[in-house]
């Protein structure tokens, strides 16, 4: 399902921010970005024997926390986010795994039609558009509408990660792919 070519690396590379600050390991965006042609086949090879063993290095789980502000006053802790700067090559192999895996949703047709984020042409933009777009045609039909508002924004930290496995798993998400999926996120807290 998921291979690692030299297309995969320069697609993934191309789309750094060259801006954004250095992970544990010191190296940039900037120098993947720039030198993406000729670290394009090493990477592909790293990947690969990486992938085909289900191997994540540990200074690939390693982050660097970085509290970035959100809104409100400066001097409020509650008004800053944590960010992780993790090591750029693990990103870029993060993203062509990523990338394998939402072809494999969207081809399968397992992505739902109302599914709006991390979906290509679709966004909370998007998302807000239709459900005005429902509400109004609602009301102009003299049907009540009712609205619950949900805060996912902590989701991903309590998802257990074994319900996850089980559900990429009956998504035919298997394999060398799910060995990977499985060591990437050991580790990690639920």
């Amino acid at each position: 399902m998921v291979t690692m070519n030299e297309h995969d690396i320069l697609v993934a590379a191309n789309k750094l921010k060259p801006n954004l600050s250095t992970g544990p390991d010191g190296l940039p965006p900037l120098l993947f970005k720039r030198l993406r042609f000729s670290l394009a086949r090493p990477l592909a090879c790293l990947f690969a024997q990486l992938f085909s063993v289900g191997a994540i290095p540990d200074d690939w789980k390693n982050a660097i926390i970085v509290p970035t502000f959100k809104k409100g006053p400066t001097g409020m802790v509650s008004n800053y986010r944590p960010i992780s700067l993790t090591c750029v090559a693990s990103k870029i192999m993060e993203r062509v795994i990523a990338r394998h895996i939402y072809e494999h949703l969207y081809s399968n047709n397992l992505l739902s039609h109302m599914q709006h984020g991390f979906v290509k042409g679709r966004s909370t933009c998007t998302n807000l558009l239709e459900t005005m777009n429902d509400w109004t045609l609602s009301v102009q039909s003299n049907k009540s509408v009712t609205i619950a508002y949900i805060d996912f924004s902590r989701a991903f930290d309590s998802a257990s990660h074994e319900k996850l496995f089980a559900r990429l798993y009956a998504y035919s998400i298997r394999g060398d792919v799910l060995t990977w999926l499985k060591n990437f996120l050991s580790g990690v807290s639920e």
